[in-house]
């Protein structure tokens, strides 16, 4: 039998027996569009600002994600003195520490990245997720993600790189992901 031949602008079909069969141009190109790019997230903190930087592949650089980014609210100041603290034993009295709301504004905004990150993940809106922050701030991070984002981390940098141009961020990527 023969071989009938239709042309159209993305590749040929042809006919073989009757059936058809792709060209191998157009063989690649489904092929090409079936394979969905590894897309690695990365995250640049500090206590008071957070983004995230897209990669998509080797030689595509990152990419600034709008709907990804965070400021934290303004602490309030410390009390003037530590309140005191009555003992139901007896007459004595304690002062009771006093906390710096520095710190709860801190890790509230840390919980606050970590849960959006996670919505993220679990919309798949990401393979592979990167943070750089402080060594301080990473900590804070780390607290609050639970296993699910944890087994989607390839790399941390102990580094606060969030006031860095993309082009330098990239730099300090080399040894966690392939830039």
């Amino acid at each position: 039998m023969g071989q009938t031949t239709f042309r159209n602008s993305n590749a040929r079909l042809i006919f073989v027996n009757g059936r058809p069969c792709l060209s191998e141009r157009l063989q690649q190109q489904k092929m090409e569009n079936t394979m969905k790019p590894v897309v690695t997230w990365v995250v640049l903190a500090n206590s008071r600002h957070a983004k995230v930087l897209e990669h998509l592949g080797p030689g595509k650089g990152l990419r600034s994600l709008s709907g990804y980014v965070w400021t934290a609210p303004e602490a309030g100041l410390p009390k003037d003195r530590a309140g005191m603290g009555h003992s139901i034993a007896g007459p004595g009295r304690a002062a009771v520490e006093q906390k710096d709301p520095k710190d709860a504004v801190e890790a509230s905004f840390a919980k606050g990245i970590v849960d959006d990150i996670a919505k993220a993940q679990s919309a798949k809106k990401f393979d592979r997720l990167v943070l750089i922050a402080g060594p301080h701030t990473l900590g804070l991070l780390r607290s609050h993600i639970g296993s699910a984002l944890h087994s989607a981390i390839v790399g941390e940098i102990p580094k606060d790189l969030s006031s860095q141009p993309e082009k330098v961020v990239e730099g300090h990527l080399g040894d966690v992901i392939a830039v």
